[in-house]
């Protein structure tokens, strides 16, 4: 005998004790319009009410182990979260993220997984074993979290410790090859070492500026994690590495078609309404989604580029508590050294805009309340990824490229600009926001137009930050 649709509401309520009666009576309604529930789905939200009510926890604290221990299946958390929308809008979903991912990450391995192709060894560099004894010592560091200089530094990816060790082992080759040329130097650290490795990139690898400016960022993670460098030689490699960087610019036949392109259409400010349209984006999505987070990423990434003028190498790599921190009054701080230079940024609050899209990245959907919760917790987090891992080398530039046809090292260039047209007494401003070792590296950033009224635009942006547009 068919079950008639109020039956089937009336035998809802009895099935679903735990669940709370205003979702009771969505579902309920749906069941009297004549549409079925989705199979599996009343169970499912029933048992995740009842695992918050065994642990006591109201639904604003759900935890990533309440949705774990739901998420017996890829299938059953799907349609678990489905619910959850559609019936209880304002139970964060944000915390099943991670579930989200383990369950996905399960599916591509299972079904996805290419075999592996045998291949030739490509390596030029000398391997781990033939290094000196103290950098082989620090290979295991590449894979756990450390603190060699007091700051948390994360455990690297796989494809990144790869990377670096390639490498150090052709910083290890340029010692073999400099001792060929008679002469000889020591491993520990230094400038000595470091102007070896360069000439041995460029006279005998033939390699670009910008890819031997790439090969020291991946020298200094690995000497920032096997403890190794002093003073002078961390300044050393910075400034090998900023000098490689300006050589590649300038010598980029393309920039200056690039930043009078982006001047003939935007200004400075439409990066922060970018931020601003970015956020309001992610609101509008599942807290847990991939998609709301990229989002989130972009907001913070693009407001940071602004407000601060950071390098993306410094700015995929904060760290939450540690390179940014929150004071009791809700204001971000900067609290860096520039990867490039190691002097520290003399940047005081950032701008209340910028903190409030900080503030929404990090509580996602869940209550305005929970923050300084969640900032406790994600003490030592990286900021992007809200996890150990980094965000790929390429991804805020992707975005840039996307919206504006420019790259991050271009924002630097409007921004320094900007300060000297607009305030010519400002260079050593210019110096303390871009975090430069001396005010002469302001050159590199120099374009040759001026941003009329982009300061105007950029303060009516602010404005509307502080306005409250993006909601926490």
């Amino acid at each position: 005998m068919p079950v008639s649709p109020e039956d089937r509401a009336a035998n809802l309520a009895k099935r679903a004790p735990h669940i709370p009666a205003d979702v009771v009576t969505r579902m309920q309604a749906q069941l009297r319009a004549g549409q079925a529930l989705e199979r599996g789905m009343s169970a499912a939200i029933e048992d995740f009410y009842n695992r918050l009510a065994q642990a006591k926890l109201p639904p604003d604290l759900v935890t990533e182990e309440i949705y774990a221990a739901v998420a017996t299946s890829r299938s059953r958390l799907r349609t678990l979260l489905k619910g959850l929308r559609l019936f209880a809008p304002t139970v964060p979903l944000s915390p099943a993220a991670p579930v989200t991912q383990r369950w996905d990450a399960w599916l591509n391995a299972r079904y996805n997984a290419k075999p592996a192709q045998p291949r030739d060894s490509r390596r030029v560099g000398l391997a781990p074993e033939e290094w000196p004894k103290a950098w082989a010592a620090a290979v295991p560091n590449l894979d756990r979290t450390v603190r060699s200089y007091g700051n948390r530094l994360p455990r690297l990816a796989a494809k990144t410790q790869d990377a670096v060790i390639s490498a150090v082992g052709l910083l290890a080759k340029s010692r073999e090859w400099a001792a060929a040329q008679g002469v000889e130097i020591a491993p520990t650290p230094s400038a000595d070492l470091f102007e070896a490795f360069f000439r041995y990139l460029i006279t005998q690898r033939g390699v670009s500026f910008g890819t031997a400016a790439d090969y020291c960022e991946r020298l200094r993670m690995f000497f920032m994690r096997a403890g190794l460098f002093d003073e002078a030689s961390l300044a050393a490699l910075a400034n090998l590495a900023g000098a490689l960087t300006e050589e590649a610019t300038d010598s980029d036949p393309g920039k200056w078609t690039r930043l009078r392109a982006f001047r003939k259409h935007f200004t400075l400010s439409d990066l922060l309404h970018a931020a601003i349209a970015a956020a309001q984006d992610a609101e509008k999505l599942p807290g847990h989604t991939t998609a709301a987070l990229r989002l989130r990423q972009k907001a913070v990434s693009y407001a940071l580029l602004v407000n601060t003028g950071d390098r993306q190498g410094d700015l995929r790599h904060f760290a939450v508590g540690v390179d940014l921190i929150r004071d009791a009054q809700g204001d971000w701080h900067h609290a860096i050294r520039t990867s490039k230079t190691g002097r520290q940024k003399e940047i005081d609050a950032l701008w209340p805009g910028t903190s409030r899209l900080i503030d929404a990245h990090i509580l996602a959907d869940r209550p305005a309340w929970m923050i300084a919760r969640r900032v406790a917790e994600l003490q030592g987090a990286n900021l992007l990824t809200l996890t150990d891992a980094v965000v790929n080398e390429g991804f805020i530039n992707l975005r840039l490229k996307d919206d504006f046809k420019i790259h991050g090292h271009l924002v630097r260039t409007l921004m320094t600009d900007l300060m000297r047209r607009e305030r010519p007494d400002a260079r050593w401003a210019a110096q303390h926001m871009l975090g430069h070792e001396d005010r002469y590296m302001q050159d590199t950033y120099r374009s040759d137009f001026a941003e009329s009224g982009a300061i105007q635009a950029m303060d009516r942006c602010i404005a509307k930050l502080e306005e409250g547009v993006i909601s926490a």
